[in-house]
């Protein structure tokens, strides 16, 4: 019950902040953007569209959104609270997520009609988002300013992002393969154009792993962020 009432929580001040409304418009922008593309392009641009941007949202905006919780004292009350760690970190990155999928919903519903499994696509893009909302909240952790999370995260996105662009352009290295962005973007452009590999199976397992790799790394730094900040215990 408390990381519902948490996450229903993190959406309201989300949309507070008016991040909905922001990826509204961006939603609309790429939509557009497809719109415009030749047909036999749609696919593969939908496929990156969604793994840089929807799917790695929670990356980036999560680190506005605990440096201005931070700057309103929320984390104080968060540090004597009955609130669970766990229940924290998983709040954030559900809330986000839903937006990150919301958000692939309607790009491939209007950019690819008909033809992608939505039920893999939607929930790779959902357990996708959230690895990077968690990897990104413990980036979060070290910033003190937007400025110094960019410099400090936007390196960080950077190792996420670049190994699944390579392999979307046939550059491909076993190490490359392992990594949560390319194992995400596997499964968005197999379901995507509705030819899966044999091996999705294992991608989705690979993903699953990773999650609990994001999760594990939020633990070791949000708690005791938490606490420096709120001199209590969460």
């Amino acid at each position: 019950m408390r990381l519902f009432m948490a996450t229903v929580h993190d959406i309201r001040y989300q949309a507070k902040y008016g991040f909905y409304f922001l990826y509204a418009f961006i939603t609309v922008l790429y939509c557009a953007i497809l719109y415009f593309l030749p047909d036999q392009h749609k696919a593969i641009g939908a496929s990156l569209i969604l793994l840089t941007d929807p799917a790695t949202l929670g990356f980036f905006f999560v680190g506005g959104i605990w440096l201005l919780e931070k700057d309103e004292g929320i984390h104080r009350f968060y540090g004597i609270s009955p609130l669970k760690p766990i229940e924290y970190i998983l709040a954030k990155g559900l809330s986000l997520a839903m937006i990150s999928t919301l958000s692939a919903f309607f790009i491939v519903r209007f950019s690819h009609p008909g033809s992608a499994d939505y039920p893999l696509l939607l929930s790779s893009i959902f357990v996708g988002s959230c690895i990077f909302t968690l990897l990104g909240l413990a980036m979060a952790t070290y910033a003190n300013s937007v400025n110094s999370y960019m410099v400090k995260g936007v390196p960080v996105g950077m190792i996420l992002i670049l190994p699944p662009l390579l392999v979307a352009f046939q550059i491909s290295h076993p190490v490359l393969e392992i990594m949560p962005g390319t194992i995400l973007w596997r499964l968005i452009d197999g379901s995507i154009k509705g030819q899966l590999e044999p091996g999705s199976i294992v991608f989705l397992f690979g993903l699953m792993i990773w999650l609990g790799i994001s999760i594990w790394i939020a633990l070791l730094r949000v708690p005791s962020a938490l606490q420096g900040e709120g001199g209590g215990k969460l």
